[in-house]
């Protein structure tokens, strides 16, 4: 049986230099330093809010899904049972045109991993808004780069309005909707914390350890995300510690669907690289490589998980089927995966070797 562990710590909560967890000494004592996590679990109030509104306003048809199934539809629901109405409805109809002609600003959903918290990303926007994109109008050099990597994502002047327009009901929805909405679910979903927690630290945190060792991922985090979906996200974070996000379950008994998707993340790194050697300058102008990629990684997760907590494969790929609302009457999950995720040999047997080696080496 699992035991009860403390519940997930907010990114932006101080932590020793050490990287310990700190704990609390009786009057007089010494301080008390508990043993080091290497890979807590986290949750991050501004990740969510960011891909919150972005959900909102994206029609997620992916086979692997960017947003936690039915995550729009069933904040509408409760958005209207509250008669909650904010700029970001006002403007949807604008906004996601925008989105429609840049391919959804996909590279700006990575933008509050940068950050440690909602005040100091703001004010990294407010300061591109204000010097027009422009790194050189910025008084300090933090400012400076901060402004250079938002002007990465959104580089011209329509993009700048549209982030500006964005902005706007991103505040209007955390002030009218999102803050009290989520301090809420994250009162509701404490348990499921607890069971994340104790799975991942007590369990399988030992299982990973060798392949996040060797692959560069011996420090990380751990991000429970209520918007997001089976695809994930995985950032270096704003301390340069591999971030993680990771769907948040509903209910403790789904505990373990989060590292399903973490074992689909840790091995993104690999299948990029994989797909490149393996396809011609052609696949890759026309988009193929990109498809492979994506399969890739769902695969990937599996063939790790078959070696390193074998136990965990069969829910892996029945959770993947599931995300995509791929399962057919007449077929079983394993077919149904092998089929909707299919690689040619040549990626397949290459992607194998890889984890085969890293999880070999010291």
């Amino acid at each position: 049986m699992l035991t009860a562990c403390a519940s997930a710590i907010p990114v932006g909560v101080p932590a020793p230099a050490n990287g310990a967890t700190p704990a609390v000494a009786a009057p007089g004592a010494a301080p008390v330093v508990s043993p080091v996590l290497r890979w807590p679990v986290r949750t991050a109030e501004h990740v969510d809010l960011w891909l919150h509104a972005f959900a909102l306003l994206s029609t997620d048809t992916a086979r692997v899904r960017l947003y936690r199934t039915g995550y729009r539809d069933s904040l509408v629901v409760v958005r209207n049972q509250q008669n909650v109405l904010t700029s970001l409805d006002a403007n949807q109809a604008t906004l996601a045109k925008g989105m429609a002609l840049t391919g959804g600003y996909l590279s700006a959903q990575f933008l509050p991993f940068e950050f440690t918290n909602w005040d100091a990303m703001k004010y990294a926007i407010e300061r591109f808004l204000q010097y027009g994109g422009d790194p050189r109008r910025a008084p300090d050099r933090e400012t400076q780069v901060r402004v250079a990597l938002i002007g990465s994502m959104f580089p011209t002047a329509a993009d700048r309005e549209w982030l500006r327009l964005f902005l706007a009901g991103v505040l209007d929805e955390r002030e009218r909707f999102f803050a009290a909405e989520y301090s809420q679910q994250m009162r509701t979903r404490a348990p499921v914390v607890t069971a994340v927690d104790s799975l991942w630290q007590q369990v399988y945190r030992a299982k990973f350890e060798r392949f996040l060792n060797n692959t560069s991922q011996r420090q990380g985090d751990l991000l429970l995300s209520l918007p997001i979906g089976g695809e994930g996200r995985t950032a270096p974070g704003s301390t340069r510690r591999t971030m993680v996000a990771v769907p948040f379950p509903a209910r403790r008994a789904d505990a373990v669907e989060a590292l399903y998707v973490l074992a689909h993340e840790i091995t993104g790194s690999l299948v990029g690289t994989v797909v490149a050697d393996n396809t011609t300058p052609a696949e890759q102008r026309a988009g193929t490589a990109d498809r492979y990629v994506s399969m890739g990684q769902v695969q990937a997760g599996a063939m790790l998980l078959a070696i390193i907590a074998p136990e965990l494969r069969d829910g892996y790929v029945r959770y993947y089927v599931e995300q995509g609302n791929l399962r057919r009457a007449g077929t079983t999950y394993a077919a149904r995966f092998d089929e909707s995720f299919a690689l040619p040999p040549a990626i397949r047997d290459a992607l194998q070797r890889q984890i085969d080696i890293i999880l070999s080496g010291i």
